[in-house]
C-alpha cells in the first residue's frame, strides 16, 4: 500500500470562491505539496466532472496523491488515488468493493470507539479532529486539543493525520508537541490564505524539523 503523504490540502470552493478547485491544485502541487483532497459535497457531472479529471491528469504527472472525499464511485471512475471517508458515508468494508486494490482509504475518526470498529481494515491513515474549533465543518464534536489528539496518536496504530482548525502555526505546534504524528490537514489555512504557494512551503518545510 502506498504511504500517505504528511501535509494534506483539501480543495474547498465553498467556504472561498476566490479560487477554483483545479487553480488550487495548481497552486499546491506548485508548493510540493504530496496529498490533495477533493472536496465537492454538491458533485454535479455536468459542472464538475471535467475539471475533475484536469486535476487528476495534473497530479499524475507530478506524482501528487488525490484522495476523493466521500463519493466512492467517482474516486475509481477517475482514477483516484483513494478516497476519504467519514463517519455517515459508505462504510469502509463496502467501499473497499468498489475500489482497486491499490487504492488508499482514508477515515474519519472522532472516537477511540469509532476507531476500535475498523482498525482492523486495510486503512491508509485516519483523520482525527477537530482538533481546534473549526468553521468548515460542524462534526458534532468538541474541539480535541492538543492532549486529546496526543491520546488519539497513541491509541491509533494507522498514520493519524490531525484535522480542525490547522493553521501554520498550530500545525508546527502539533509537530513538536507529539513526534508520533504522521500528518496534517489544512483547508482553509491554504484555501483562503493571499498566497497559497507560500503557505503550501511553509508547511512543507515543517517536515524537514518535525
Amino acid at each position: 500500500m502506498l504511504r500517505v503523504g504528511r501535509i494534506h490540502v483539501i480543495m474547498d470552493t465553498s467556504l472561498q470562491q476566490r479560487y477554483s478547485h483545479l487553480q488550487l491544485a495548481q497552486m499546491a502541487i506548485q508548493a510540493g505539496i504530496p496529498t490533495l483532497q477533493y472536496r465537492q459535497k454538491n458533485f454535479q457531472r455536468e459542472r464538475d466532472l471535467e475539471e475533475l479529471r484536469a486535476i487528476i491528469a495534473l497530479a499524475r504527472k507530478h506524482h501528487t496523491q488525490i484522495i476523493i472525499n466521500d463519493h466512492v464511485d467517482l474516486a475509481a471512475e477517475v482514477g483516484a488515488t483513494g478516497v476519504h471517508l467519514g463517519e455517515f458515508d459508505m462504510p469502509v468494508q463496502e467501499a473497499l468493493k468498489h475500489l482497486p486494490a491499490f487504492a488508499l482509504i482514508g477515515a474519519t475518526v472522532h472516537t477511540l470507539k469509532r476507531y476500535e470498529a475498523i482498525r482492523k481494515l486495510p486503512l491508509a491513515y485516519v483523520g482525527v479532529g477537530p482538533v481546534f474549533e473549526t468553521y468548515s465543518k460542524d462534526s458534532g464534536y468538541p474541539p480535541l486539543g492538543i492532549e486529546g489528539l496526543r491520546a488519539f496518536v497513541e491509541a491509533i496504530t494507522h498514520p493519524v493525520i490531525a484535522i480542525g482548525g490547522i493553521t501554520l502555526e498550530r500545525a508546527k505546534q502539533l509537530f513538536e508537541a507529539i513526534p508520533k504524528l504522521h500528518g496534517v490537514a489544512v483547508l482553509s489555512a491554504f484555501c483562503a490564505a493571499d498566497d497559497p504557494v507560500q503557505v503550501g512551503r511553509e508547511l512543507m518545510a515543517l517536515l524537514s524539523s518535525a
